[in-house]
């Protein structure tokens, strides 16, 4: 390991930890039951919206490929389902519901 990498990583980070090939830590896609779809992709849509991507950005990462899991929701539900979805949850991001600010009921 070069000298200048290792004054940039702590010792016992574990950041230069050799492979292994049954890694504890490796990180591992799971499936989502079809009942939670919805749940998953609505809580997808807010994460992004918190994090200040517009709707036409979300809708980006769902049509696109190189984001997996996003992709994969596209092509089961489809473009109308997830266009409805992002609608209505940004409808009421700008209703203050999601901010907790409008009542439930």
């Amino acid at each position: 390991m070069p000298s200048e990498y290792q004054a940039i990583v702590p010792p016992g980070s574990g950041a230069a930890k050799e492979f292994e090939p049954d890694d504890p830590m490796e990180l591992v896609g799971v499936p989502i039951p079809e009942t939670e779809t919805q749940r998953v992709v609505d809580d997808i849509i807010v994460e992004y919206l918190f994090m200040g991507w517009t709707p036409r950005q979300v809708l980006f990462m769902f049509r696109s490929p190189y984001y997996g899991a996003t992709h994969a929701i596209f092509r089961q539900k489809g473009d109308a389902y997830i266009r409805e979805r992002i609608r209505s949850i940004s409808e009421q991001w700008r209703q203050g519901w999601i901010r907790g600010e409008a009542q439930n009921g």
